[in-house]
């Protein structure tokens, strides 16, 4: 089962000045809602909800306590300031643990190229996360990549690559081919550019002596 984090928060009435006197009492102003589930706005401590988000991401159940009643919720999204970068609000989506959902989940990408380390290529990432359908018990934090294997300019990794139990989780929005992450190296394009420049620095230099 997937790790759980732990939050508490109480109702708030809604008005029309109401979330910003939330936040100016050092609150967050949230809602939480989600199939089956009585839509509730909240208020929840600011820090509590921003140590909880660096923990748990969008891709970890949280225990929520809302004035006694418990549920298990994701986070769904938070609005940042757009100055400051202050977490305004947050919509928490509350769980069936029975149903399939679908669910953010970053990528973690780990080891070394090769072709990097030897051939001097570049790592390049096409995508930072991906989209997955699955019950909430299955929901992985992360997804690891191992890119040990990319020994070669133009190796990659695609969907296709990754370790994920079809049974259980139905990827989203992406199909098999899909590029991950890939090694390059300088294209053809670019050492004739390369050439170039450099006749033409030949001629500029041989014409002023």
């Amino acid at each position: 089962m997937a790790e759980t984090y732990a939050i508490t928060a109480h109702k708030r009435t809604v008005t029309k000045h109401s979330a910003r006197e939330t936040r100016q009492s050092g609150q967050v102003p949230g809602v939480v809602y989600g199939h089956g589930f009585d839509s509730v706005a909240i208020s929840l401590g600011y820090s509590d909800i921003l140590r909880i988000y660096r923990r748990a991401g969008t891709s970890s159940i949280i225990d929520i306590d809302i004035d006694g009643k418990s549920a298990k919720v994701l986070i769904h999204q938070l609005d940042l300031h757009p100055v400051s970068d202050e977490i305004v609000h947050v919509d928490l989506h509350a769980l069936n643990l029975k149903e399939k959902t679908v669910v953010h989940v970053p990528f973690e990408f780990t080891g070394i190229a090769p072709a990097v380390k030897s051939l001097g290529a570049t790592f390049m990432k096409s995508h930072e996360s991906i989209d997955i359908r699955c019950l909430p018990t299955d929901i992985p934090h992360e997804v690891k990549i191992d890119i040990s294997g990319l020994a070669e300019i133009s190796d990659h990794i695609s969907i296709k690559d990754l370790d994920l139990d079809p049974e259980k989780f139905e990827i989203m929005g992406m199909d098999e081919g899909t590029v991950i992450c890939s090694v390059i190296g300088r294209s053809a394009v670019s050492d004739e550019d390369e050439e170039v420049v450099a006749t033409e620095e030949e001629a500029s230099a041989e014409a002023t002596e």
